[in-house]
Protein backbone atom coordinates (compact mmCIF):
# COMPACT_ATOMS: atom_id res chain seq x y z
CA UNK A 1 0.00 0.00 0.00
CA UNK A 2 1.10 3.49 -0.88
CA UNK A 3 2.49 5.59 2.11
CA UNK A 4 0.61 9.14 2.17
CA UNK A 5 1.89 12.39 3.46
CA UNK A 6 1.43 11.74 6.52
CA UNK A 7 3.22 8.93 8.72
CA UNK A 8 2.06 5.53 9.18
CA UNK A 9 1.60 4.37 11.84
CA UNK A 10 0.40 2.09 14.55
CA UNK A 11 -2.74 3.44 16.73
CA UNK A 12 -6.08 2.46 18.07
CA UNK A 13 -9.05 3.32 17.38
CA UNK A 14 -9.55 6.35 19.28
CA UNK A 15 -6.85 7.72 17.80
CA UNK A 16 -7.75 7.96 14.38
CA UNK A 17 -9.53 11.60 13.70
CA UNK A 18 -12.21 10.66 10.66
CA UNK A 19 -15.45 11.22 9.84
CA UNK A 20 -17.88 9.50 7.99
CA UNK A 21 -16.02 6.04 8.96
CA UNK A 22 -16.96 3.19 6.71
CA UNK A 23 -15.44 -0.54 7.37
CA UNK A 24 -14.70 -3.24 4.50
CA UNK A 25 -14.30 -6.48 6.05
CA UNK A 26 -11.76 -8.65 3.70
CA UNK A 27 -12.14 -12.20 4.62
CA UNK A 28 -9.48 -13.52 2.16
CA UNK A 29 -7.15 -11.59 4.20
CA UNK A 30 -8.40 -11.50 7.03
CA UNK A 31 -8.20 -7.44 7.58
CA UNK A 32 -10.85 -4.50 8.43
CA UNK A 33 -10.05 -1.58 5.90
CA UNK A 34 -11.06 1.29 7.27
CA UNK A 35 -12.05 4.36 4.92
CA UNK A 36 -13.82 8.04 5.76
CA UNK A 37 -13.74 11.36 5.40
CA UNK A 38 -9.96 12.49 6.83
CA UNK A 39 -8.34 14.56 3.91
CA UNK A 40 -11.59 16.52 2.09
CA UNK A 41 -9.55 19.53 0.68
CA UNK A 42 -5.85 18.40 0.67
CA UNK A 43 -3.50 20.83 2.75
CA UNK A 44 -0.64 23.29 1.39
CA UNK A 45 0.03 22.67 -1.73
CA UNK A 46 -0.82 18.93 -1.40
CA UNK A 47 -4.30 17.85 -3.54
CA UNK A 48 -6.94 15.80 -1.22
CA UNK A 49 -6.50 11.82 -1.19
CA UNK A 50 -8.69 9.08 0.13
CA UNK A 51 -6.90 7.40 3.39
CA UNK A 52 -7.33 3.40 4.24
CA UNK A 53 -6.21 2.27 7.48
CA UNK A 54 -5.71 -1.65 7.98
CA UNK A 55 -6.54 -3.92 11.42
CA UNK A 56 -7.03 -7.11 11.98
CA UNK A 57 -9.21 -6.85 15.02
CA UNK A 58 -11.36 -3.67 14.98
CA UNK A 59 -9.08 -1.96 17.24
CA UNK A 60 -5.42 -2.07 16.32
CA UNK A 61 -5.11 0.27 13.36
CA UNK A 62 -2.21 0.76 10.72
CA UNK A 63 -1.94 3.67 8.74
CA UNK A 64 -2.97 5.56 7.00
CA UNK A 65 -2.01 4.87 3.74
CA UNK A 66 -3.25 6.34 0.35
CA UNK A 67 -6.57 4.75 -1.08
CA UNK A 68 -6.64 7.13 -3.88
CA UNK A 69 -4.70 9.95 -5.42
CA UNK A 70 -6.64 11.95 -8.29
CA UNK A 71 -4.91 11.89 -11.48
CA UNK A 72 -4.09 14.99 -13.40
CA UNK A 73 -7.66 16.53 -14.81
CA UNK A 74 -9.80 14.32 -12.35
CA UNK A 75 -12.74 16.62 -12.37
CA UNK A 76 -13.46 16.27 -8.26
CA UNK A 77 -10.62 19.20 -6.81
CA UNK A 78 -12.06 19.13 -3.33
CA UNK A 79 -14.75 17.85 -0.80
CA UNK A 80 -13.39 14.13 -0.73
CA UNK A 81 -16.17 13.13 1.43
CA UNK A 82 -17.69 9.73 2.90
CA UNK A 83 -15.86 6.58 0.71
CA UNK A 84 -17.87 3.22 0.59
CA UNK A 85 -16.24 0.27 -0.73
CA UNK A 86 -18.45 -2.87 -1.94
CA UNK A 87 -17.25 -5.88 -3.62
CA UNK A 88 -19.21 -6.02 -7.13
CA UNK A 89 -18.47 -9.14 -9.53
CA UNK A 90 -14.71 -9.44 -8.37
CA UNK A 91 -13.40 -6.25 -8.36
CA UNK A 92 -13.58 -3.32 -5.78
CA UNK A 93 -15.60 -0.19 -6.19
CA UNK A 94 -15.35 3.02 -3.90
CA UNK A 95 -18.40 5.37 -4.26
CA UNK A 96 -17.12 8.94 -2.95
CA UNK A 97 -18.70 12.13 -2.64
CA UNK A 98 -16.51 15.12 -5.12
CA UNK A 99 -16.68 18.87 -5.31
CA UNK A 100 -15.92 20.00 -9.23
CA UNK A 101 -14.38 23.66 -10.16
CA UNK A 102 -16.27 26.37 -10.95
CA UNK A 103 -19.55 25.70 -12.15
CA UNK A 104 -19.78 22.16 -11.08
CA UNK A 105 -21.74 20.74 -8.63
CA UNK A 106 -20.90 18.47 -6.05
CA UNK A 107 -21.47 14.30 -7.05
CA UNK A 108 -20.86 10.73 -6.19
CA UNK A 109 -18.04 9.36 -8.69
CA UNK A 110 -17.41 5.57 -8.77
CA UNK A 111 -13.73 4.32 -8.00
CA UNK A 112 -12.34 1.30 -9.14
CA UNK A 113 -9.44 -0.86 -7.65
CA UNK A 114 -8.44 -4.49 -7.96
CA UNK A 115 -7.57 -4.51 -4.05
CA UNK A 116 -9.74 -3.51 -1.22
CA UNK A 117 -7.57 -0.92 -0.14
CA UNK A 118 -6.16 0.56 -3.58
CA UNK A 119 -4.97 1.87 -5.68
CA UNK A 120 -8.33 3.36 -6.61
CA UNK A 121 -8.89 4.69 -9.99
CA UNK A 122 -11.61 6.81 -11.87
CA UNK A 123 -14.37 4.53 -13.06
CA UNK A 124 -17.67 6.21 -13.82
CA UNK A 125 -18.03 8.62 -16.37
CA UNK A 126 -17.85 11.94 -13.98
CA UNK A 127 -20.35 12.14 -11.76
CA UNK A 128 -23.24 9.49 -11.01
CA UNK A 129 -25.82 11.76 -9.66
CA UNK A 130 -27.59 14.02 -11.77
CA UNK A 131 -24.88 16.73 -12.59
CA UNK A 132 -27.29 19.71 -12.15
CA UNK A 133 -27.74 18.93 -9.01
CA UNK A 134 -25.90 19.27 -5.93
CA UNK A 135 -25.07 15.92 -4.47
CA UNK A 136 -23.48 13.69 -1.82
CA UNK A 137 -23.41 10.69 0.12
CA UNK A 138 -24.22 7.82 -2.73
CA UNK A 139 -24.15 4.06 -1.75
CA UNK A 140 -24.65 1.13 -3.61
CA UNK A 141 -27.81 -1.16 -3.55
CA UNK A 142 -27.95 -4.19 -5.51
CA UNK A 143 -32.11 -4.96 -5.76
CA UNK A 144 -33.85 -8.86 -6.08
CA UNK A 145 -33.49 -8.87 -9.63
CA UNK A 146 -30.19 -7.80 -10.12
CA UNK A 147 -30.93 -4.20 -10.58
CA UNK A 148 -28.10 -1.91 -9.61
CA UNK A 149 -28.87 1.44 -7.93
CA UNK A 150 -26.93 4.64 -6.20
CA UNK A 151 -28.83 5.78 -3.46
CA UNK A 152 -28.17 9.73 -2.75
CA UNK A 153 -28.43 13.15 -1.34
CA UNK A 154 -30.11 15.93 -3.41
CA UNK A 155 -28.65 18.48 -0.72
CA UNK A 156 -30.60 21.03 1.34
CA UNK A 157 -27.97 23.94 0.08
CA UNK A 158 -29.66 23.38 -3.29
CA UNK A 159 -33.07 22.73 -2.19
CA UNK A 160 -33.76 23.91 1.21
CA UNK A 161 -35.52 20.79 1.79
CA UNK A 162 -33.09 18.01 1.56
CA UNK A 163 -33.94 14.96 -0.35
CA UNK A 164 -32.50 11.18 -0.91
CA UNK A 165 -33.54 9.61 -4.01
CA UNK A 166 -32.36 6.74 -5.83
CA UNK A 167 -31.10 6.39 -10.13
CA UNK A 168 -30.35 3.25 -11.79
CA UNK A 169 -27.16 2.34 -12.34
CA UNK A 170 -25.81 0.47 -15.61
CA UNK A 171 -24.16 -3.09 -15.05
CA UNK A 172 -20.76 -1.59 -15.94
CA UNK A 173 -21.34 1.32 -12.87
CA UNK A 174 -20.15 3.83 -15.47
CA UNK A 175 -23.40 5.90 -15.77
CA UNK A 176 -27.24 6.18 -14.36
CA UNK A 177 -30.45 6.20 -16.08
CA UNK A 178 -33.71 6.37 -16.48
CA UNK A 179 -36.28 7.72 -13.56
CA UNK A 180 -35.31 9.04 -10.21
CA UNK A 181 -36.97 7.60 -7.61
CA UNK A 182 -37.81 9.62 -4.52
CA UNK A 183 -37.54 8.24 -0.97
CA UNK A 184 -38.02 11.27 1.45
CA UNK A 185 -37.84 14.68 2.14
CA UNK A 186 -36.63 15.83 5.22
CA UNK A 187 -38.74 18.24 6.38
CA UNK A 188 -41.66 15.87 6.90
CA UNK A 189 -39.82 14.11 9.26
CA UNK A 190 -41.10 15.13 12.96
CA UNK A 191 -37.83 14.87 14.64
CA UNK A 192 -36.17 17.07 12.32
CA UNK A 193 -34.65 20.89 12.76
CA UNK A 194 -33.61 23.27 10.33
CA UNK A 195 -29.75 23.14 10.01
CA UNK A 196 -27.34 26.25 9.59
CA UNK A 197 -24.06 26.56 8.22
CA UNK A 198 -22.32 30.31 8.46
CA UNK A 199 -20.11 29.74 5.98
CA UNK A 200 -22.78 29.67 3.17
CA UNK A 201 -25.40 31.64 5.13
CA UNK A 202 -28.29 29.70 4.60
CA UNK A 203 -30.62 27.46 6.52
CA UNK A 204 -32.36 23.92 5.13
CA UNK A 205 -33.36 20.46 6.25
CA UNK A 206 -30.47 18.72 6.17
CA UNK A 207 -30.16 14.91 4.73
CA UNK A 208 -26.79 12.44 4.81
CA UNK A 209 -25.44 9.07 4.76
CA UNK A 210 -28.17 6.49 3.24
CA UNK A 211 -27.15 3.06 3.97
CA UNK A 212 -29.24 0.39 2.66
CA UNK A 213 -29.92 -2.86 4.38
CA UNK A 214 -32.02 -5.88 3.68
CA UNK A 215 -33.69 -7.24 6.75
CA UNK A 216 -34.37 -10.71 7.13
CA UNK A 217 -38.25 -9.80 7.48
CA UNK A 218 -38.34 -9.05 3.66
CA UNK A 219 -37.76 -5.07 4.49
CA UNK A 220 -35.23 -2.81 2.61
CA UNK A 221 -34.08 -0.35 5.44
CA UNK A 222 -31.87 2.63 5.05
CA UNK A 223 -30.43 4.33 7.43
CA UNK A 224 -29.85 8.19 7.11
CA UNK A 225 -28.64 10.93 9.27
CA UNK A 226 -29.40 14.88 10.58
CA UNK A 227 -29.91 17.18 13.42
CA UNK A 228 -32.55 16.37 16.12
CA UNK A 229 -34.62 18.88 17.84
CA UNK A 230 -33.30 19.59 21.48
CA UNK A 231 -37.11 18.88 22.53
CA UNK A 232 -37.62 15.29 20.87
CA UNK A 233 -35.64 13.51 23.83
CA UNK A 234 -32.14 12.92 22.62
CA UNK A 235 -29.16 15.35 22.31
CA UNK A 236 -30.51 17.58 19.74
CA UNK A 237 -27.66 16.80 18.02
CA UNK A 238 -26.72 14.73 14.68
CA UNK A 239 -28.91 11.65 14.77
CA UNK A 240 -29.22 8.34 13.14
CA UNK A 241 -33.12 7.67 11.76
CA UNK A 242 -34.92 4.36 9.89
CA UNK A 243 -36.69 4.10 7.28
CA UNK A 244 -38.28 1.27 5.80
CA UNK A 245 -39.45 -0.28 2.49
CA UNK A 246 -42.30 -3.12 3.50
CA UNK A 247 -42.14 -4.05 -0.10
CA UNK A 248 -38.14 -4.43 0.02
CA UNK A 249 -38.34 -2.53 -2.88
CA UNK A 250 -36.60 0.94 -3.96
CA UNK A 251 -40.15 2.29 -4.92
CA UNK A 252 -41.45 1.33 -1.72
CA UNK A 253 -44.12 2.96 -0.58
CA UNK A 254 -41.69 3.99 2.60
CA UNK A 255 -42.29 4.45 5.93
CA UNK A 256 -40.28 6.61 8.66
CA UNK A 257 -39.89 5.07 12.17
CA UNK A 258 -40.52 8.30 14.69
CA UNK A 259 -37.94 7.23 17.26
CA UNK A 260 -34.57 7.58 16.08
CA UNK A 261 -32.11 4.68 16.25
CA UNK A 262 -28.91 6.91 17.39
CA UNK A 263 -29.57 10.43 18.94
CA UNK A 264 -26.45 10.79 20.55
CA UNK A 265 -23.98 13.45 18.97
CA UNK A 266 -23.52 10.74 16.60
CA UNK A 267 -23.97 9.28 13.22
CA UNK A 268 -23.01 8.98 9.34
CA UNK A 269 -24.24 5.08 9.71
CA UNK A 270 -23.12 2.20 8.03
CA UNK A 271 -23.14 -1.74 8.61
CA UNK A 272 -20.70 -4.67 8.48
CA UNK A 273 -19.90 -7.99 9.82
CA UNK A 274 -17.07 -9.08 11.64
CA UNK A 275 -14.79 -12.29 10.23
CA UNK A 276 -17.49 -13.85 13.59
CA UNK A 277 -20.47 -12.78 11.59
CA UNK A 278 -21.99 -10.66 14.44
CA UNK A 279 -23.44 -7.21 12.66
CA UNK A 280 -21.84 -3.84 13.60
CA UNK A 281 -23.06 -0.08 13.15
CA UNK A 282 -20.06 2.25 12.29
CA UNK A 283 -20.38 5.98 12.76
CA UNK A 284 -18.54 8.81 14.48
CA UNK A 285 -18.87 9.86 17.35
CA UNK A 286 -18.91 12.78 18.74
CA UNK A 287 -20.26 14.67 15.16
CA UNK A 288 -19.19 18.19 17.43
CA UNK A 289 -17.29 19.97 17.98
CA UNK A 290 -14.87 19.44 14.54
CA UNK A 291 -11.44 17.96 14.92
CA UNK A 292 -13.07 15.32 18.10
CA UNK A 293 -14.93 12.93 15.77
CA UNK A 294 -13.22 9.11 16.13
CA UNK A 295 -14.87 5.89 14.55
CA UNK A 296 -17.42 3.88 16.84
CA UNK A 297 -18.52 0.42 16.40
CA UNK A 298 -21.86 -0.61 17.78
CA UNK A 299 -22.93 -3.99 18.61
CA UNK A 300 -26.20 -4.85 16.73
CA UNK A 301 -28.72 -7.50 16.19
CA UNK A 302 -31.43 -7.93 14.00
CA UNK A 303 -35.02 -8.46 15.34
CA UNK A 304 -38.41 -9.16 13.30
CA UNK A 305 -38.81 -5.51 13.58
CA UNK A 306 -36.01 -4.46 12.75
CA UNK A 307 -32.09 -3.45 14.12
CA UNK A 308 -31.19 -3.12 17.66
CA UNK A 309 -28.47 -2.37 19.51
CA UNK A 310 -26.87 -5.54 21.27
CA UNK A 311 -26.87 -5.64 24.72
CA UNK A 312 -24.57 -3.09 26.66
CA UNK A 313 -23.38 -2.02 23.42
CA UNK A 314 -24.87 1.24 23.26
CA UNK A 315 -22.80 2.71 26.45
CA UNK A 316 -20.76 5.38 25.11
Amino acid sequence: MEKGFRTVRKCKTNDIQIRDPFVFPYTKEGTYYLFGTTFADGCGDQDPVFEVYASENLEDWEGPYIAFRPPKGFWGVRHYWAPEVFEIDGRFYMFATFKGGIGEHRGTAILVSDHPAGPYRPHSEGPVTPKEWECLDGTFYEDRHGQRWIVFCHEWTQEYDGKIKAIRLTKDLKRSYGEIVDILHASSMKWIRLFGDPRIEKEGFLTDAPFMYQAKNGELIMLWSSYSRSDYGGDGGYAVAVARSKSGRIAGPWVHDELLLLDRNAGHASLFRDFQGRLYMSVHYPDTPHGSERPLFIEMTETENGLEFAEGACSF
